[in-house]
């Protein structure tokens, strides 16, 4: 799971998570836009376009087999999508989000990311399920 500073290498270097299915980003909103901006491919896409963008931008980061880490667009709506997918949580939390929430989030994920993983690793993750990386997204 990849927040914050995180963000920023991933930035810089986007094969660092490219084609990685296991991988989370979650950006807030101006982490965000800086990567819809700069990974879209598309100079026009505005990152308000919402699914339109987010998309875009989970394309971006998918390998020639489809693989592609999932991206959670924390919002009053959280919209997780993995490039193929788009999910939407618009369950009510805070009003006002403060400080280390988005901590809380990516723990909350990979705790989730974890179990699965050593679900699949003992052969007892449902095959034709849906990923886990969106469902840890939108569980956490």
């Amino acid at each position: 799971v990849i927040d914050a500073d995180g963000l920023r290498c991933v930035l810089e270097r986007p094969s660092l998570v490219r084609g990685a299915r296991w991988a989370v980003l979650t950006p807030n909103k101006p982490e965000y836009g800086r990567l819809a901006g700069a990974l879209s491919g598309d100079a026009a896409l505005d990152p308000a376009d919402g699914d339109r963008a987010l998309l875009a931008v989970a394309e971006s980061f998918r390998d020639e087999g489809g693989a592609g880490p999932a991206i959670v667009q924390k919002g009053t709506t959280d919209l997780l999508c993995d490039g193929t997918q788009l999910l939407e949580c618009a369950e009510p939390g805070c009003l006002k989000r403060c400080g280390g929430q988005g901590d809380v989030l990516a723990g909350s994920i990979a705790t989730l990311l974890g179990w699965a993983k050593a679900a699949e690793r003992s052969g007892r993750l449902p095959a034709g399920g849906a990923p886990p990386p969106p469902l840890a997204s939108y569980a956490g």
